[in-house]
């Protein structure tokens, strides 16, 4: 007889405790079950919050809305559609049309007859979005190169919805400014209107219209952070906007306005680690940007002032071996032969304090003001010399590329000298030597580059931190409260240096690959 084992659990109180459940459940869900009626609850609270306003504030609260109503209309998406011709090819197709085996057993009439393998050839369209801004009732619009400067085709479309095929009128690649025109004949555009962005002030409002990432009709607020921003390195005029109002890729080309509605920038370049917005954006200012856009509607092209020098700014080391009061102005590195500064008689190690009754606060500062003077102007320069205020007048030239790497060009013939060197590391933290013909083959040296060169440099030293590097090549030198010496050997260096005193600012005008400039540090 077979043995059951009993259940761990009783039939019946399972089907108790399933019963009460229902009955649980049955219970709080259909008792009780009514729905409050329509309009017997009351929200939120009876009064507005008791703030005060003052009535600075409510003629201020509709301010920003009124700009954008009036701003987003002249702002226009631009798209440009870069068009590419792909060629594909079979990769074995070459083998079998010229087959091996036909041509070890034969087949020389067949080989003849067979076509070549086809290539086939597909468009490939790269598009980009970026914003612009009409200038004009007839359609023409300001934007950046960089939006459109490489496009085959142009399509813009307005805040209304309509869109537009668009055609470059022009370009201007050092300012990263382009001007573009409807194709379509327009006479009814909403057109901005252009301010002066001399008038700018860090801490004025600003408002930004643009189409960031594509979203279009975009508006964001802040204040103007900074004037006359620029990058170290970059071979463009610059003089940016900064602006803590938020832009974002897409926003390039659109408007950077005042609190009155005025276009004042042109937005067209952000600082970012993460590819989005962190507080800092810049924006061409409408005064340069529109100087372009009629030189390049009217002229086809840009033409800039030209001074035919190489500067630099002054720093602290500098201005004391230079003897100056402030380090307000510019330090003209080079003087080219035959150009304007070199037949006024502009000097290298002269500081350039005003050209055209314009302070020149800065190396970016001269560079913008010197393009944006008509070339063949004739200009008044005020500089120092050897600590004296001089007037100059210069009649400046029209800035030419070709001819400016001509003019940077050696000569590169060689020629003897008899090797020397001198270690003054303990004093300036380098070793000279004297320039050998081996010298001037290994670093490209013409045989119109005189004066020594650096064989080493302390990494440590104050020269290094400043910027000299290992074989620049020293033509002056100046130890503070002393006037500049040629050096041609390093005897005359040495002898120089040793009358240097602890903590004197020493100043060495250096060549280095065809470029002069100075360099100021103080003794070790």
């Amino acid at each position: 007889m077979k043995k059951f084992s009993k259940p761990f659990i009783p039939v019946y109180i399972i089907s108790i405790l399933a019963i009460g459940i229902f009955i649980f459940n049955c219970k709080f869900s259909f008792a009780d079950n009514k729905k409050p009626q329509k309009d017997s609850i009351t929200f939120g609270a009876e009064k507005k919050p008791s703030i005060k306003k003052s009535a600075q504030f409510e003629s201020f609260r509709n301010v920003f809305a009124d700009i954008a109503d009036e701003v987003i209309p002249t702002v226009v998406s631009v798209t440009s559609t870069k068009i590419d011709t792909v060629i594909y090819r079979d990769p074995f197709s070459q083998f079998f049309y010229n087959n091996p085996f036909e041509e070890f057993f034969g087949a020389p009439r067949r080989k003849q007859q067979q076509k070549r393998p086809q290539e086939r050839q597909e468009e490939r369209r790269t598009s980009g979005v970026g914003s612009g801004v009409i200038v004009s009732k007839d359609g023409y619009i300001l934007t950046n190169y960089h939006v459109v400067g490489d496009a085959d085709e142009i399509t813009v479309e307005t805040h209304d919805e309509r869109e537009f095929e668009a055609e470059i009128v022009g370009v201007d690649s050092l300012s990263d400014v382009a001007v573009i025109k409807i194709k379509e004949k327009v006479n009814d555009l909403p057109v901005a209107y252009l301010g002066d962005s001399g008038k700018l002030r860090p801490g004025d409002w600003v408002l930004a219209v643009g189409n960031p990432f594509n979203l279009s009709s975009t508006v964001t607020t802040g204040i103007v952070s900074a004037l006359g921003r620029h990058q170290s390195g970059i071979s463009m005029y610059q003089n940016f906007i900064q602006t803590d109002a938020a832009i974002n890729p897409g926003n390039s080309g659109g408007a950077l306005v005042n609190i009155e509605g005025e276009l004042i920038g042109i937005n067209t370049m952000i600082y970012t680690r993460s590819g989005g917005y962190m507080g800092i954006g810049f924006a061409i200012p409408i005064n340069m940007a529109r100087r372009i856009m009629e030189q390049l509607i009217y002229k086809g092209a840009v033409s800039r002032g030209w001074l035919g020098v190489q500067i630099s700014d002054i720093d602290h080391a500098m201005k004391e071996a230079l003897g100056l009061k402030t380090r307000k102005g510019v330090l003209i590195n080079d003087v080219f032969d035959g150009q304007p500064a070199k037949k006024s008689g502009v000097k290298t190690g002269d500081v350039v304090l005003t050209i055209d009754g314009i302070e020149t606060k800065g190396a970016n500062s001269l560079r913008n003001t010197v393009a944006g003077i008509t070339p063949g102007k004739k200009v008044p320069v005020e500089i120092i010399r050897n600590g004296k205020k001089m007037k100059l007048t210069v009649t400046l030239a029209s800035r030419d590329e070709k001819e400016i790497k001509k003019l940077s060009s050696k000569d590169k013939k060689t020629e003897d000298k008899k090797p020397a060197e001198v270690d003054v590391t303990k004093k300036v933290g380098f070793k000279v030597g004297n320039i050998t013909r081996e010298m001037r083959d290994r670093l490209g040296l013409g045989a119109k580059v005189k004066g020594i060169v650096v064989l080493d440099i302390a990494s440590s030293s104050w020269a290094a931190r400043k910027g000299l590097r290992k074989y620049d090549v020293i033509k002056k030198v100046k130890v503070q409260n002393n006037d500049f010496v040629i050096v041609n050997d390093v005897k005359v260096f040495k002898k120089i240096i040793s009358r240097a005193k602890s903590k004197d600012s020493i100043l060495l005008y250096v060549e280095r690959e065809g470029q002069s400039f100075f360099i100021a540090f103080k003794v070790e």
